[in-house]
């Protein structure tokens, strides 16, 4: 019974090295590997994200690396990640709170080139009128 609620991944994906943004690395690579991040290393500073295959690990990657300066290395083996696995609870959570995040987002503001553009006819249009006229 206990081996049904294993869960293994074959790909290991180590970043290091992470200065700035910890918090959205660990973030991102939670989204793309659907699994909770494990950290290590001394003080924390290693997060470890598990796939299951390299090429989603080097995406996953290069994601990471486009959005801080950081070291990445992808191993290959079989890992037990039954421990990082997502409840469903948390699931519906993050959900809930992304739809609440885009139902909180402001609407695309009107360009204001139109604006200036209308602004911009309607005086050439009086200056026209002005040199036109038998008085200007």
């Amino acid at each position: 019974m206990t081996d049904a609620l294993l869960v293994k991944k074959t790909v290991r994906l180590s970043v290091s090295g992470v200065e700035l943004r910890s918090s959205l690395v660990v973030r991102k690579l939670t989204e793309l590997s659907g699994l909770n991040v494990e950290r290590g290393g001394l003080l924390g500073r290693k997060f470890y994200a598990y796939f299951d295959d390299v090429e989603s690990a080097n995406a996953a990657a290069n994601v990471v690396i486009g959005i801080t300066y950081c070291r990445t290395k992808v191993r290959v083996g079989e890992f037990d990640v039954t421990n990082l696995v997502l409840t469903d609870n948390m699931q519906k959570l993050r959900t809930l709170r992304l739809q609440a995040q885009a139902s909180q987002k402001r609407p695309v503001k009107r360009s204001s080139i139109g604006i200036d553009t209308t602004t911009s006819i309607k005086n050439l249009q009086r200056t026209k009128k002005c040199k036109n006229s038998p008085n200007g």
